[in-house]
Parts: structure tokens; C-alpha cells; sequence
């Protein structure tokens, strides 16, 4: 059984000499041309002028290899305006919330996914996309918050869309809410819905094709209902709840995909072999995270600081010679 939990192109994730070659086949090639607008010159023509436009801001070192500016050309349909925003602000947000990102690698939320999730599932949907689960009732919320949980699942989703193929087809997201109490609810407040959405929708650049919620409590409308208007519309039409309906969820996402705990016949819901290959990539997203905006050094502050200080004083300097020279034409007048 192939695995589609793990990209096979991460290895080359961070060889930013490897030109870019379509390796997908006619199927995907179509797909991309269909939904997304990707064409061998729409792709050379976009590559080249976001590339162009990183000489905007030259306070950022960026990440500047074909297969990591693709994600976000394809997350926003070759719309290269948009593509270059997205990226800046993927930049950007990791600056303005050091609280989210830092130690931003698998080894970081080692201790949630010792309690059982997230999980990539071994096999996609029928439109081969694959499927992020998470089960709540794994979240003991005395133990740790629900940063660390919206940061397992952030780092999932970043190494899932490192295969081209889940760029292309999309990610789908199944959470189990049973076992969700106040104590997790009481997190969920409205300024973490907002920074949560905000970093996810303008950081994140995949195709999130579907969220499926089951077995959600009493207490889920009042979640939800926090969450609702950070979401964009097209995000918040793509939401399913299916309660305990399993056969309703299948409509969406095959029982032969699907965990034995939704009527699947994949087996009980587990992480075991997914998190150690997760956990094998560290170095993968500390390379990446080389990348951003560069800190300006206390010396090259200071150097900038003297500068201007001796740009002033020469400024100073010139204006009172020019008031003596008029001084002395006055006088000799």
C-alpha cells in the first residue's frame, strides 16, 4: 500500500539548483489546467514574475526554488498578485506571532502526538486528496493548550502540500469532536479564532477542500459559532456535520479510507507508524524555516544610527557656513 501521508519529493524540498519538471502525468496535468489555470507557460511566465517581485522587499530572504513558490501560485490559481501577497504574509505572520512559530518543527508537539493525533490516513478520497483526522477526546487540555494543537495540525498541512500532488488535488480535514468538553471550549476564545483563522488562511497555502466534523456535542454550535465569521465564505461552505451518520460521511469520504471508528475498514484510529515518520522531518522544516524576514543586527543599527547622526551633523555644519558666507556678502554689500 502506497503511502500518501508522507510527500516522496521531500527530499528535494530544500535543493533550491533543481529546475522544476513536471513528473505527474496527463490525468493531474488536466486537472491543473482545469481548476487551477496551470499550463507549462502559464507556470514559466508566473514563476518568473513572482520572482521578479521578491526584489520588492529586500528585507526578505526568500525561499526561492520553483517547487516551494509553486504551492502558493497554485493555492491562489496562478493569480500572481495574490501568489506574492500570500507569500510575504507567510513571512510576515511568523514574525508578528513568535509565539506560534517558535520551535516551529514536529519534535516541538512531540507530546500531542503522543496523545494520538493529528493523523494523515494511509489512503486520499475518491478525488485523491488526502485526509487529515484528529480526534479531540486525545486532547487532554489540563496538560497542554490548544496552540500546540492548532500548531500540530499547521505543520501537518505544511508537509502534506510539500507533494505536488496535494497542491494540485487539495487536503481534506476530518475531526471527531466526541469527548469535547468546557475545558477545551474555554480555549476557543475569540481573539485565538481570529489569530488561528488569520495565520491559517493567509499563511497556509493549501486547498482545503472539505471539513467534516462528527460525533459533535451540545457545545459545538457555540464553538463553531466563534469560529464562523473568521472563516472566508468559501471556506465555511466546504464544512459537513455529520453527527453520528457515518453513512453520511461516507458520501464525502470512502469506508475503505476511513478508520474502523467511522464504519471504515481501515482499522481502529491510530498514529503510531505516521508519527514517526513526522517526527523524522525536523530537519526538513528547520531548513525551511532559514527563510524570512532578516533581523537587523544591534551593530548595523548602530552603524545606521552613526550614519545618520553624521549626515545630520554635516547637514548642520553646511547650513551655518552658508549663513557666514551670507552674513559676509551682506556686510561687504
Amino acid at each position: 500500500m502506497k503511502d500518501l501521508s508522507l510527500p516522496t519529493e521531500v527530499e528535494e524540498m530544500a535543493n533550491i539548483n533543481t529546475p522544476y519538471k513536471w513528473t505527474l502525468g496527463r490525468e493531474l496535468a488536466a486537472k491543473a489546467e482545469k481548476e487551477l489555470g496551470e499550463t507549462p507557460r502559464v507556470r514559466e511566465a508566473a514563476l518568473a514574475k513572482i520572482k521578479s517581485r521578491m526584489k520588492e522587499r529586500s528585507d526578505i530572504n526568500f525561499r526561492r526554488d520553483d517547487r516551494f513558490i509553486l504551492r502558493f501560485l497554485r493555492a491562489k490559481k496562478f493569480e500572481v498578485d495574490r501568489s506574492f501577497k500570500t507569500l510575504v504574509k507567510y513571512y510576515e505572520l511568523k514574525e508578528k506571532h513568535p509565539d506560534f512559530f517558535k520551535d516551529y518543527k514536529p519534535s516541538s508537539i512531540a507530546h500531542v502526538l503522543d496523545d494520538g493525533f493529528p493523523v494523515v490516513l494511509d489512503l486520499p478520497d475518491n478525488d485523491g486528496r488526502p485526509i487529515l483526522a484528529l480526534k479531540v477526546s486525545k486532547w487532554n487540555a489540563s496538560e497542554y493548550n490548544i496552540i500546540d494543537i492548532a500548531k500540530a495540525v499547521f505543520m501537518a498541512m505544511e508537509m502534506l502540500i510539500e507533494s505536488e500532488k496535494n497542491q494540485i488535488n487539495g487536503v481534506v480535514l476530518l475531526a471527531d469532536l466526541e469527548g469535547i468538553g468546557l475545558s477545551h471550549a474555554m480555549q476557543l476564545t475569540p481573539g485565538f479564532a481570529r489569530k488561528v483563522t488569520a495565520i491559517f488562511q493567509n499563511c497556509v497555502p493549501v486547498r482545503l477542500q472539505g471539513i467534516h466534523f462528527v460525533n459533535e456535542p451540545l457545545v459545538f454550535s457555540g464553538v463553531y459559532h466563534i469560529l464562523k465569521p473568521f472563516m472566508q465564505d468559501k471556506i465555511r461552505k466546504r464544512v459537513q456535520v455529520h453527527g453520528r451518520t457515518y453513512s453520511s460521511l461516507h458520501q464525502y469520504l470512502p469506508a475503505d479510507a476511513l478508520p474502523s471508528d467511522y464504519e471504515g475498514k481501515t482499522g481502529p484510529y491510530t498514529n503510531e507508524g505516521w508519527r514517526a515518520r513526522f517526527l523524522a522531518l525536523d530537519p526538513v522544516f528547520e531548513e525551511n524555516f532559514s527563510f524570512g524576514i532578516q533581523k537587523k543586527s544591534k551593530g548595523s543599527k548602530k552603524k545606521g544610527t552613526e550614519k545618520h547622526a553624521k549626515e545630520i551633523k554635516e547637514k548642520e555644519v553646511k547650513t551655518s557656513t552658508d549663513k557666514d558666507d551670507h552674513k559676509r556678502k551682506t556686510h561687504t554689500l
